[in-house]
């Protein structure tokens, strides 16, 4: 685990308090960083779990085929994808890709340090439709 991305989270986590969240509404909808250790804890499970490189989790429609043939969903009865993206922008590209809003997208490149670049972020669409992200304690070697 690298220091520099534990200081990060670390920092995200002391902005979100006792709550563990932070939500940031954007238009009529919201994005929120997800901060709670357990919820850290599992999706740090579930990147170990997947083999190849990559820097992004993300909860998809379909587990087969281009990840761009697919949209992002919610988690339950998802399929949790991985990619690489070399930086915020290639983030950006592909949440569009995948129905991501683009203030929604924005606000993702914007609130997530280290993202296309040095830290796994997991990402997924909420219920009414809100992008929720996670960081995830690991760094690519």
């Amino acid at each position: 685990m690298n220091a520099l991305a534990d200081s990060r989270i670390a920092a995200l986590q002391e902005q979100a308090g006792t709550r563990g969240e932070l939500d940031l509404p954007v238009g009529e909808g919201c994005f929120r960083i997800n901060l709670l250790d357990d919820n850290i804890a599992l999706w740090q499970e579930t990147f170990e779990q997947h083999t190849t490189p990559a820097n992004l989790l993300l909860a998809c429609e379909k587990s087969r085929g281009d990840l761009k043939d697919t949209r992002l969903t919610w988690v339950v009865g998802s399929a949790i994808r991985t990619a690489t993206a070399s930086s915020p922008e290639a983030v950006a590209l592909l949440l569009s890709q995948l129905g991501v809003a683009p203030e929604l997208t924005d606000a993702a490149v914007n609130r997530c340090p280290g993202l296309g670049k040095d830290l796994v972020w997991a990402f997924y669409l909420e219920r009414h439709g809100w992008l929720i992200a996670t960081p995830v304690a690991i760094t690519n070697p």
